[in-house]
């Protein structure tokens, strides 16, 4: 029989030498100290005799595989009668996080823009497991699976709302591609960042913002900059009437225009990510495109129908 077997077999007796030692303790309390109160750390194999499922997935949290002791203390005779009760973390969480990831407290308290997620509810385990999993970086499901579980209705922040991105994607046409090959952080930091949008790279907010390079850094990740700086090109974009770059024309006018008065960076029900309409205060701007097999037309609230035709 194994050690850790044979003391479960011998607990309940332990426990009635317990009770018995109590009746005829003399005064000092030592015997019921040892046996009710005493803090024993997570001793292995004594765990994983009952929780050998949470550190059983193919990634191992490090601390969880080295020692259950690392994050928890537990009281023997609570837990073992009253389960949760008796098993105590070290620290709270996520202060019990921070002492191996102080990069990420670092990120925290020093960049702009903080994912709620982070800082709600559960906090690190709203979206990691802190034992084991099957996916990277000890995820609790896929990483685009649980964005959506948060971002499957509109959520509001700061006056701002956030569409439901589970509903956009799942409706329309055409999804930006990396949101279908690679998921949400190959944009987005999943933490913190110093960039509007937890974007991994600075772009704008608004609909209008100066023609600066730097600004639309993030679009630079996919796109070619002669987008905002060539007057002419054949090759940097298709929306170009000939060679006259038409995304050039539009973003250095005295009001330069913001991608997203335009596109929608998820996905749209019309080619190029062509948004249907654009929020202007109080007033749905219609964009009206219509596309055409070498260009096409829009008929915006801004100014009359006009096409474009991008052959060479």
């Amino acid at each position: 029989m194994g050690k850790s077997l044979l003391f479960y077999t011998l607990l309940p007796f332990l426990s009635f030498l317990g009770l018995v030692f109590q009746d005829f303790d003399d005064g000092k309390g030592a015997t019921e100290n040892y046996l009710t109160n005493t803090q024993f750390p997570a001793a292995e194999p004594g765990c994983v005799d009952c929780h050998s499922d949470l550190v059983e997935s193919t990634v191992q949290h490090s601390p969880a595989s080295e020692s259950c002791a690392n994050c928890h203390q537990v009281d023997l005779r609570e837990h073992t009668e009253n389960g949760a009760r008796g098993l105590m973390l070290v620290a709270d969480v996520p202060e019990l996080c921070f002492t191996c990831h102080t990069d990420l407290r670092q990120n925290l308290d020093t960049l702009g823009n903080v994912h709620q997620a982070v800082v709600i509810e559960n906090k690190c385990t709203n979206c990691h497991s802190p034992h084991s999993s099957e996916e990277k970086n000890l995820l609790l499901t896929g990483q685009k699976k649980l964005c959506l579980s948060c971002h499957n209705k509109d959520i509001s922040e700061d006056g701002k709302k956030m569409v439901n991105i589970k509903k956009l994607i799942t409706v329309s046409k055409v999804i930006h591609p990396p949101v279908n090959n690679g998921g949400c952080v190959v944009c987005h930091q999943p933490h913190a960042s110093s960039n509007n949008y937890l974007l991994i790279s600075s772009f704008p907010k608004g609909n209008y913002a100066p023609a600066i390079r730097d600004s639309f850094a993030f679009c630079w990740e996919c796109h070619d900059s002669d987008l905002l700086e060539v007057a002419k090109t054949t090759s940097a974009t298709n929306f170009r009437d000939g060679d006259i770059n038409l995304h050039y024309v539009h973003m250095n006018a005295e009001n330069g225009r913001n991608c997203v008065i335009c596109h929608n960076v998820h996905a749209s029900m019309n080619e190029h990510l062509i948004e249907t309409k654009v929020r202007f205060g109080n007033w749905d701007l219609p964009i009206k495109f219509v596309p055409a097999e070498k260009g096409g037309s829009c008929f915006p609230g801004c100014h009359a129908e006009k096409a474009y035709n991008n052959i060479d």
